[in-house]
């Protein structure tokens, strides 16, 4: 090396390249003007000779090896504009020719960084990530990464050998933004961001705004050149913007482009095939609107784990493809929603945890940022960056592939702070409490900036924590959504219709609870991959019975999702049920979305309770309900009938008004799979009294089954006839009651007359029967008197002749005695006692 040069070389900064240290390689790499020179350094490690080729003229610069690790110098004559390319000559005797990358300026500016770090950047995708670009008449591909804790980030790819000291980032903001121009570097090419930490370590990044991946494993980035397609939709857009959230009708089929794709054996399909595919489904079933399960990259079998959260899944084609699709869907008039996942990332080593060596798109601190029941990671929303990261992102896929709406994920999971985490595992805010703030600026800012920017564009969302006014407006203390899955609904409807007939009847208010909160909100009624994983095969498996009751409970529920207030979605696989089962729903699906439709009663007033009114929603023991739903018009008025026991029964159902009655739908028809058991014909509302209403129709319903029934006033005519007849049948029945009333007075009157006759003659039998008795009982007892007396005579009489003889005795006794005694009074005595014992006989005998 010649001694000038020698002089020129800045060797502190020369090892900061050499050994990868730095973060601003423009400095020292590329020409720079040195006096009446031009000092151009490149650092090439694998080159044997470089040669420096200016683009005017024949003349070379052979560059000197300032250092052996491939760092070359040279000086050459200064010229403005002088443009230039390195010959590089390999070990193996192999050239190529390169543009050096480190001659360019970097495209974001300050007002870049100022938007970007603020948060509001709405086109940041547009800066970093890989873009093929032109820059100075050169074309090339812009690399952009945010990684503000790296100290080095280097390119690496198809067109460096994956070497990370080839192609240095420079740092051009202080938040973090590292850039590159490398005009090697074209559609098509793998590459990473190699990233070193300010301990040294280093290991490998796919791009987090990266267009698509190369590998199968989703961690080689791939640069895509979006040409875009020649739109058809012009009409289709501007007409979604006269969409009325809450009147107009939103019937959403939610479905999985790999249960489609999976229906080929020989070949994977396209999005131009699927679309065709799937817009023939959806139509045979009568939807209006498709939501698809995330078609960005993600972990296999894990839709809603994403790695590549730019990248449309490239197994089947190109962003350009995607295009296509929503294409032919908006040309048939079918509304396009994608999940959109804003709240957890999956904890990948290749992905954006830990991005740049330590936290940076999630949470620092655990209690915050990773989920601890699933271990995903959850977005860091207090980082302007991050959320802006998120923003750019919907609106990218809204404006490159004209989608309709964004489906965002389960926002319970980071709108609350504690969720599922016990006491001690979260980290209150700054008032104490556990709303997690920086998410809900942000949702609420995500629904705002879209909404404005995309009138029309529809927002809905999942939340199963009762978070306040998900669907109110953003400047009324809500969070903007247009539409939330009703999951309670879901849940409480599953739960009673998985039982059987017989024990349905003590769950009968998780049928009729929805109608207390149903107007809280604007819902969305759903049966969705998380309730019924495998389409209308899963919710056949939840039902009850033998085959033929599944399928009934099957159209019972569908039917009843589709009458009950609230937008509908229903997911569905292509791959389910049997083909005449599937032929059948598919025929009854597409009967109550033309109802759905042509009917304002099922959508026009799903605002408020004034499009709703129970008819009975007592009939708990009998498994039954009816309901009106109204529209606008009185004529527009709907009856809904449920049976959900286990037997067909009749019902009289209390109607509100006078008029003509048309079964216009009923799930157990024979055309969708039932039994036959309708109502055909017109059914005239009787003058019968039937669940407080003085009109009321028959009704009869298969077991698991639901009937709609249309109202249609009565002509003036027939109002007339009606009339007629309305005084005739009250004629009838005044008549009817009035003779009831006489024959029952008449009846009262016999009854007393003969029951006073009656009374009289049971007097005299009871009088005759009691002196009967009398007499007889009076006889008795003379009789045994008579006896007694009797027999105490017999013993008087036997008793005399006993006394004489003792007396005779006695005397001869007494004799002797007083011989012996001699004494005078002891026989007065005797004499005496004997006296009075005589005269007790006697009255003994006369008794």
């Amino acid at each position: 090396m010649n001694n000038k040069l020698y002089k020129l070389m800045n060797w502190p900064e020369i090892e900061e390249i050499i050994y990868s240290d730095g973060d601003d390689p423009h400095r020292i790499l590329g020409a720079h003007k040195v006096g009446s020179n031009l000092l151009i350094q490149t650092f090439y490690p694998m080159a044997a000779e470089i040669e420096v080729v200016p683009s005017t003229g024949t003349k070379t610069y052979k560059m000197e090896l300032a250092d052996e690790a491939g760092f070359y110098a040279v000086l050459v004559p200064f010229k403005e504009n002088f443009k230039y390319k390195y010959r590089i000559k390999f070990e193996n005797g192999d050239t190529k020719e390169i543009i050096d990358p480190y001659n360019f300026a970097p495209r974001m500016d300050r007002e870049d960084f100022i938007k970007f770090n603020s948060g509001i950047h709405y086109t940041i995708h547009d800066k970093l990530g890989a873009h093929v670009t032109t820059i100075d008449g050169v074309k090339g591909c812009s690399f952009a990464v945010w990684a503000p804790d790296a100290s080095r980030v280097s390119v690496i790819g198809d067109f460096n050998e994956w070497d990370g000291r080839v192609n240095q980032m420079q740092r051009v903001d202080h938040a973090g933004v590292f850039e590159i121009f490398i005009p090697e570097a074209k559609n098509g090419d793998g590459y990473q961001f190699e990233i070193k930490t300010k301990g040294g370590v280093i290991f490998k990044r796919p791009d987090p705004y990266g267009y698509a991946f190369k590998d199968k494993e989703n961690e080689v980035s791939q640069v895509v050149e979006i040409n875009g397609i020649k739109w058809n939709d012009a009409a289709w857009i501007k007409n979604r913007t006269k969409f009325n959230r809450d009147t107009d009708a939103l019937s959403i089929c939610e479905l999985s482009l790999d249960s489609f794709a999976a229906k080929h054996q020989n070949h994977i399909p396209n999005y131009e095939e699927l679309a065709k595919e799937v817009l023939e489904y959806v139509q045979n079933h009568g939807f209006n609107t498709i939501e698809l399960k995330p078609i960005m990259e993600h972990i296999p079998g894990h839709h809603f784990h994403i790695n590549g959260f730019f990248s449309v899944q490239k197994k089947y084609g190109t962003p350009d493809d995607f295009m296509k699709f929503v294409n032919i869907m908006h040309e048939a008039g079918i509304r396009v929603i994608m999940d959109f996942v804003t709240t957890f990332f999956p904890k990948l080593q290749c992905g954006l945890n830990s991005f740049d060596g330590q936290a940076l798109y999630e949470y620092p601190d655990p209690r915050m940022g990773v989920h601890p029941r699933t271990g995903d990671l959850i977005f860091d929303f207090g980082r302007k960056q991050v959320t802006n990261f998120l923003l750019s992102c919907a609106l990218y896929w809204v404006d490159t592939y004209h989608l309709d709406g964004l489906r965002l994920a389960d926002i319970a999971k980071i709108l609350y702070l504690d969720y599922d985490r016990k006491p001690g595992q979260w980290i209150p805010n700054m008032y104490g409490g556990n709303e997690n703030l920086e998410a809900k600026d942000f949702l609420c800012n995500f629904n705002s900036v879209l909404k404005s920017k995309y009138p029309g564009v529809l927002t809905l969302t999942k939340e199963t924590s009762c978070w306040p006014r998900v669907t109110g407006e953003t400047d009324d203390g809500g969070l903007g959504f247009d539409y939330k899955w009703n999951n309670g609904w879901t849940k409480d409807f599953l739960d009673y219709i998985q039982n059987d007939p017989l024990f349905r009847s003590g769950n009968h208010n998780e049928l009729t609870f929805s109608l207390v909160y149903c107007y809280t909100e604007r819902f969305v009624l759903a049966f969705t991959h998380e309730e019924i994983g495998k389409g209308l095969e899963g919710l056949y498996d939840l039902m009850p019975g033998d085959s033929s009751q599944k399928m009934a409970g099957v159209r019972l529920a569908i039917s009843y999702l589709m009458t009950h207030p609230g937008k509908k979605m229903l997911y569905m696989d292509p791959n389910e049920l049997s083909i005449d089962n599937a032929v059948f729903l598919e025929n009854m699906i597409h009967s109550l979305n033309e109802i759905y439709y042509s009917r304002p009663a099922l959508h026009q007033i799903d605002i408020n309770d004034s499009g709703f009114e129970w008819i009975n929603s007592m009939a708990a023991e009998e498994c039954m309900m009816s309901f009106i739903r109204k529209g606008e018009s009185d004529s527009d008025m709907l009856i809904i009938v449920v049976n959900m026991a286990g037997v067909d029964r009749t019902f009289e159902v209390g109607v509100p008004a006078d008029g003509k009655y048309y079964e216009i739908f009923n799930s157990d028809d024979t055309c969708y799979g039932g039994s036959g058991i309708v109502n055909a014909g017109r059914i005239e509302a009787e003058f019968s009294e039937a669940d407080g209403r003085p009109y009321s129709i028959p009704v009869k319903l298969a077991s698991s089954s639901l009937a709609i029934f249309s109202y249609t006033a009565y002509t003036t005519q027939e109002k007339k006839i009606r009339k007629i007849r309305e005084e005739e049948a009250n004629n009838k029945m005044q008549e009817r009651e009035r003779t009831l009333r006489e024959l029952k007075n008449r009846q009262e009157k016999e009854e007393a007359e003969l029951l006073k006759e009656l009374h009289e003659r049971y007097e005299r039998e009871l009088a005759a029967q009691e002196e009967a008795i009398e007499k007889k009982y009076q006889q008795i007892e003379e009789e045994r008197i008579s006896s007694i007396v009797s027999e105490a005579a017999l013993k008087a009489v036997t008793g005399k002749k006993t006394t004489a003889k003792k007396s005779t005795s006695t005397k001869s006794a007494s004799k002797a005695g007083t011989k012996k005694t001699g004494t005078k009074a002891t026989g007065k005595a005797s004499a005496k006692k004997a006296e009075n014992t005589e005269n007790t006989d006697k009255k003994e005998d006369d008794k």
